[in-house]
């Protein structure tokens, strides 16, 4: 009987969705006010200190000696993401600043490159918080950080090139997945060819969804 009731403990707890981990997002002060009005209507922090386990990547660009500026949303994407795959408790940016804070909202394009960037991370925020973690079902190549999620039903990719150079997959592994936030939902084509096979670009990142996976699928892999 005992034996019996520990086994049933044990399938529950297998079975039972795993704990919600925070993955907060926000900047890092000093900001305007209006900077920091706009961040709490988009969902976001505004903090002093990072939360602990949570990612700090610098939005600012520019030249030794020259004005900073915001870097362009590819590369804030790239930031976020690479946060995301390298498992980190949230993702914080520190924005270019001025003696009494830089006021981004005077600069539309910059404001909308963090932005573009926000929303995204923002929409996979659900996933990352409430996913469960599962292997990626297929050989990633050396040079590629990624991650994958089991979320609502489906399997979520994110594959992130953090070197200096493109790096080879295999066309077929590409093919039952569909790139987000992509111009064409063809995996494939976001890539570049390079030789027999396709490249994902440097600081390059890729998020992908799978088709829905049957009730009887194992989720814990």
């Amino acid at each position: 009987m005992r034996r019996s009731a520990l086994l049933m403990a044990a399938l529950a707890a297998a079975c039972s969705p795993e704990p919600r981990r925070a993955f907060p997002i926000g900047f890092l002060g000093p900001v305007s006010s209006r900077v920091a009005a706009e961040a709490g209507r988009l969902g976001l922090e505004v903090l002093d200190a990072p939360p602990a386990g949570a990612a700090v990547e610098s939005a600012i660009r520019g030249d030794k000696g020259a004005p900073a500026v915001t870097a362009n949303w590819e590369t804030l994407r790239f930031l976020a993401a690479r946060a995301a795959a390298k498992g980190s408790g949230g993702v914080f940016f520190r924005l270019p600043t001025a003696p009494r804070g830089r006021d981004l909202l005077e600069y539309p394009e910059e404001w909308q490159a963090v932005v573009r960037a926000v929303r995204e991370i923002e929409a996979m925020r659900p996933m990352l918080e409430r996913g469960r973690l599962v292997s990626v079902p297929f050989a990633v190549p050396n040079g590629i950080e990624s991650r994958a999620w089991a979320y609502q039903g489906r399997r979520y990719i994110l594959l992130v090139n953090d070197s200096g150079a493109g790096v080879p997959f295999d066309a077929e592994v590409l093919v039952p997945w569909r790139a987000l936030f992509e111009v064409r939902s063809d995996a494939r084509q976001i890539m570049s060819p390079c030789g027999v096979k396709l490249c994902l670009a440097p600081r390059k990142a890729l998020w992908l969804e799978g088709s829905p996976l049957p009730p009887t699928t194992k989720w814990l892999e």
